[in-house]
């Protein structure tokens, strides 16, 4: 948990809230924190029930001056410029007051909008209103509890606010909500709670009663994304400025959290990839030397514990072949049936340029794709392509893809100044510089630029796509033609994109890290916050399986 006492002093309100977060997050969530808690408190009636004060309850941002900390004064004494600029800045500290109340004290109640307008900067605002919620709630004596508008009504989400974000955060849907699921959830509070919504603008402007409504909505955006939102609660306004973009891309993805760490966790999956063209799921498991596997869509889970960091795997028939890196030696390790001399393959670090620490470095990201040809391996480190059998550089190659063979895989590689593709006519020359990406059969795709894209098949161009400045190309897929499926510059936005246009799979964005695009089927591994893996079926828009870690 976060220390207190390495937050300032302008945050020790709700020290305990973001005590959720890693210490660097909830500093740079302070300013939004602040500005939300102004929102928030200004909604509220300062008196409660019969206004009988009750000594004092805490700490608060703002008061009157009889209230202030002695070592606000103190800082007045000794540091005026400091305590000026604290003063302007909302920063200083007062003494909270409590007040005595003969009513029945209910819960905070807080509905949460997770469909796709609230994606991105609006889910930063809604966890800075669940912190300021949550202490809100406890100076009053309240319970906070959590619903997410899409499930069951009434499944209110309780228990400690660590345990509330990690639901909150894996609690995407789908679809945006309607107001009569608003009116669903509220039917189900005692007249004692206290009810908020968290949304954006259009629900908002479908409901008659906006008391207790915090509506975010994007504002301003720069190369990484939106750099401020505006929220707005009853009459009043702020507009906000966001967190970094490292920040808040930590936060979108679940590592910025203390208590349940995505990723790291026991039994968690992370980092999955599709190596070949068989009907099979390969992740990474508990360590570095840890893969698993599971055929699709069916299948038992399967571990397996290598003697060093595993680098790159494939699935060769009935064969997993896994390359892991023992006393700084690349070797093959074949799981089923024995291929070939594989077992004799044994490549010093040294010889691919690497060092124990790009192992490791490696040893963190995606397992690389193993392919076999004419019974040799290849597999590409840095960008460049080794024959593992002979030790050798495939400095000519550049892309390569599961073929129709076993062992003959579809390659991508310069002659002269151009590219040349398998399966492509022959008169069909890619620029040198280009960038490859081999789809199933003869389809391709290549980009001199990071903007347009030419793709390409056996029977003629398809057509060019441009997409925007930052978006990676996950990979090329047929449904009704070749597309695209990128993901956008904040690694969260899933489209597909083609001649045709361009269509955001918002069911399938949101992931903890890049999905993963089978070569040959229209299948899409997206990692979870919750440490699974959900694998879609990008041509009927459906679940295929969810991947466990415990199978």
């Amino acid at each position: 948990m976060t220390d207190h006492r390495t937050l300032p002093a302008s945050l020790a309100p709700w020290a305990s809230a973001l005590s959720a977060l890693t210490s660097d997050v909830a500093l740079a969530m302070g300013p939004l924190v602040r500005r939300i808690d102004e929102l928030v408190s200004g909604a509220e009636d300062t008196a409660t029930d019969d206004g009988q004060p009750d000594g004092y309850d805490g700490l608060a941002p703002r008061g009157t001056i009889e209230r202030l900390l002695p070592s606000q004064v103190q800082l007045l004494q000794e540091l005026p410029d400091e305590f000026v600029r604290r003063a302007a800045g909302g920063e200083l500290l007062y003494l909270a007051s409590a007040h005595r109340s003969a009513a029945a004290r209910g819960r905070v109640a807080v509905l949460v909008d997770t469909g796709p307008g609230q994606l991105g900067a609006a889910r930063l605002v809604q966890l800075a209103a669940l912190v300021v919620l949550h202490r809100q709630a406890a100076s009053q004596g309240r319970s906070l509890v959590l619903g997410v508008l899409g499930e069951r009504p009434g499944s209110w989400r309780d228990g400690d606010l660590s345990r509330q974000l990690a639901g909150w955060l894996v609690a995407r849907r789908p679809a945006d909500p309607e107001p009569s699921t608003v009116r669903e959830w509220t039917e189900q509070l005692d007249s004692a709670d206290q009810a908020w919504l968290l949304t954006g603008p259009r629900l908002a402007s479908e409901l008659p009663d906006r008391h207790r409504m915090l509506v975010s909505d994007e504002q301003e955006w720069g190369a990484d994304g939106a750099t401020r939102v505006r929220a707005v609660v009853g009459d009043r306004h702020l507009d906000l400025p966001l967190p970094p973009v490292k920040i808040a891309l930590r936060v979108l993805r679940g590592t910025a959290f203390r208590s349940a760490p995505v990723g790291d966790a026991v039994g968690s999956l992370r980092t999955p990839t599709f190596p070949s063209s068989a009907p099979y799921l390969i992740a990474r498991g508990d360590g570095p030397a840890e893969v698993v596997s599971v055929r699709v869509p069916t299948g038992r889970l399967r571990r397996h514990h290598l003697p060093g960091p595993a680098l790159a795997a494939a699935r060769l028939g009935q064969r997993l072949v896994l390359l892991s890196c023992v006393d700084e030696m690349l070797r093959p390790i074949v799981i089923g049936k024995a291929l070939g001399n594989t077992q004799d393959v044994a490549v010093p670090l040294a010889t691919i340029g690497r060092s124990a620490a790009d192992v490791e470095t490696a040893a963190q990201g995606p397992l690389s794709p193993l392919h076999l040809h004419g019974g040799d391996l290849l597999c590409a480190f840095g960008g460049v392509w080794w024959n593992l059998s002979t030790g050798r550089a495939l400095s000519s190659y550049v892309a390569v893809a599961p073929g129709r063979q076993l062992d003959g895989p579809r390659l991508a590689w310069r002659g002269g100044t151009d590219i040349r593709a398998a399966g492509l006519p022959v008169e069909v020359r890619i620029p040198g510089t280009a960038r490859v990406v081999l789809g199933a059969g003869s389809r391709t795709a290549w980009s001199v630029g990071d903007a347009t894209w030419h793709i390409h098949a056996a029977s003629g161009p398809v057509g060019d796509v441009t997409i925007e400045k930052g978006t990676t190309v996950v990979g090329l897929v047929d449904i009704g033609g070749p597309q695209l499926v990128t993901l956008s510059s904040s690694g969260l936005i899933v489209r597909l994109v083609s001649p045709a246009g361009t269509r955001t799979l918002t069911r399938w964005s949101g992931g903890v890290g890049a999905p993963a695009l089978h070569p040959s089927k229209p299948w899409l591994a997206v990692p979870r916050p919750d440490g699974l893996i959900e694998i879609a079926d990008l041509a009927t828009n459906q679940v295929l399986r969810t991947v466990r870690s415990t199978g």
